[in-house]
């Protein structure tokens, strides 16, 4: 009866096999090519399946299975601390900054971390033995990724792709999903039991090879049956000797461009759990759908787009139609009961101000890793939500600039790096909006404007001087050239010297207070009157201030 209960419960879980590791990118021989997760279940026979059922009894088996398990969790906690520590670049070894970038740093926002943490938290089951951290990776390829220890990454590339704070609830509720369902647990369970039901076919074939060879009578046939038998007996016993980190190998070598590759039975359960955990905090569900439209707009752009799990083409178009399933069956009651009562919540004031801040710098990144269409695309957006951000002005202005084909993209590259000057003139946060100003009054080739050359380029040395302790422009020999080009011959700023106050005397250090300059101030003494217009935010409206 006991065996029967076994094999019930064996042949419950059989469908999940499809998703262990044998059909994930990595598992396998390490001789050959990883190959891309198959969604169907592989085809076990009765005898296969009664093997399957006493093998997950086997305690060395269950003991393999249980050292996988927590050598996976020790490994995740290990990124996790790594993850964590990637803001402190400068307390970490060469080795270490490496590997964290190949997974991803931290977004080095405080506001913005807490804000999606609490989101997150809002969305764990009440009843939930686990406990889950929410945090933002900077790095413009849309992803999310889940750790079996409860830790969940959201890059901002992915963020930015958001309209609302409902859309950022599902992708927070499916990863979530992966966790209460113990999808980390069940994909190993299955690999180690499909591995050795392979291994123990490979050994039962051995044996029979063994037995014809004998009792064809032929010497040659023996000895060389024996040979192969051993040989193949050695590579086998390789192969899966290496126990829980071999199994493991596909989730240890975490990688941003390698994430988890989820087949799509997980995918579905944790779609239909994320709903449920989303219309729970009154979340509405039927965003979901925009957000795959618009994933599959930016992908469409720019194929890049989709090298993260979350963007790939074919899991875009399978999430898309399992959502409008789940909406139209399963949640179809309960989405119109909650509009009739408390109705449904999109978004709210305080995503629109924040997403201003992640949609510039994640525009800034993907600038970084020319992702074009991308960079171009989310700070513009930042322009709508925050008109007075020097920074994003610089930025949208230099992918324009870098970007743009015809006269009126080099105008309203200008146009922004001028807005950039303006908004940052009281405060004097920016060197490089004047630099980039003064390389497009040079291409004009104007000699009226060798003034204002001359003017641009020397704010920006200073301002530059100013928050690098006195050092001039590595590149300020390339600036002393533009100043050729405009005219001036004598303009000079002397480096600061490193100078060792070791064996010598002690340096006289002149301790009154050294007098504070404002950024209009220095700019006066570059001789640069601030530029024109009002800088300043209208009355009761204050740099947050969003415009919608």
């Amino acid at each position: 009866m006991r065996r029967l209960l076994r094999l019930t419960a064996l042949l419950a879980i059989v469908p999940l096999f499809s998703m262990g590791y044998a059909q994930i990118p990595g598992f396998g021989h390490k001789d050959k090519q990883p190959q891309k997760m198959s969604d169907k279940p592989p085809e076990y026979s009765d005898k296969d399946k009664q093997e399957l059922a006493e093998l997950a009894q086997k305690p060395e088996v269950k003991a393999r299975i249980e050292q996988a398990w927590e050598e996976l969790r020790r490994r995740d906690m290990d990124l996790a601390y790594r993850v964590n520590l990637s803001t402190r670049f400068a307390q970490t070894s060469d080795i270490e900054a490496v590997e964290l970038q190949q997974f991803g740093v931290l977004y080095d926002n405080p506001i913005l971390q807490r804000y999606v943490n609490t989101i997150g938290q809002r969305l764990v089951p009440k009843d939930s033995p686990n406990l889950y951290a929410f945090r933002i990776l900077l790095d413009p390829v849309p992803r999310a990724e889940s750790l079996s220890t409860g830790t969940v990454y959201v890059s901002t590339g992915l963020i930015a792709l958001l309209d609302d704070e409902a859309q950022l609830s599902y992708v927070l509720a499916h990863e979530i999903a992966h966790v209460e369902n113990n999808h980390f647990y069940e994909r190993l369970h299955n690999a180690v039991l499909e591995e050795e039901l392979a291994a123990k076919k490979e050994s039962d074939a051995e044996k029979k090879r063994a037995m014809l060879t004998l009792a064809s009578g032929a010497v040659g046939g023996v000895i060389g049956g024996a040979v192969a038998g051993k040989v193949s007996t050695a590579i086998f016993a390789s192969a899966f000797s290496a126990g829980s980190t071999y199994v493991l190998s596909s989730l240890f070598m975490r990688n941003k461009f390698q994430p988890t590759d989820w087949s799509t039975v997980y995918e579905d359960q944790a779609d239909q759990e994320g709903l449920k955990y989303m219309l729970a905090q009154n979340y509405d569900a039927r965003e979901i759908p925009r957000l795959y439209a618009h994933m599959d707009k930016m992908v469409t752009a720019d194929a890049r787009v989709g090298l993260g799990f979350m963007g790939d083409p074919v899991r875009v178009k399978e999430r898309t139609a399992n959502i409008q399933k789940l909406l139209a069956t399963t949640y179809k009651a309960e989405l119109q009961e909650r509009l009739k009562s408390a109705g449904l919540t999109g978004s709210s004031p305080e995503f629109s101000i924040l997403m201003a801040e992640l949609k510039r710098d994640n525009g800034a990144i993907a600038l970084d890793y020319d992702l074009f269409a991308m960079a171009r695309d989310n700070l513009e957006e930042a322009v709508s939500l925050r008109s007075d951000d020097p920074n994003v002005h610089y930025y949208l202005g230099k992918v324009i600039s870098l970007t743009g084909r015809t006269p009126e993209d080099k105008q309203e590259a200008m146009k922004q790096f001028l807005q950039a000057v303006k908004y940052d003139a009281q405060r004097g946060a920016y060197p490089q909006p004047h630099l980039e100003y003064a390389m497009d009054l040079i291409a004009q080739n104007n000699p009226a404007l060798h003034e204002d050359i001359k003017r641009e380029l020397k704010t920006y040395v200073i301002l530059y001087q100013r928050d690098h302790a006195g050092q001039v422009p590595p590149n300020m020999n390339i600036l002393y050239d533009y100043f050729l080009l405009a005219g001036d011959m004598s303009w000079y700023v002397p480096p600061v010297a490193a100078v060792s106050t070791r064996y010598v005397d002690p340096l006289n250090v002149n301790t009154a207070k050294a007098p504070s300059f404002s950024p209009a101030e220095l700019m006066q003494t570059a001789g640069a009157p601030p530029p024109a217009g009002d800088a300043t935010p209208a009355k009761g409206q204050g740099k947050r201030a969003s415009k919608q």
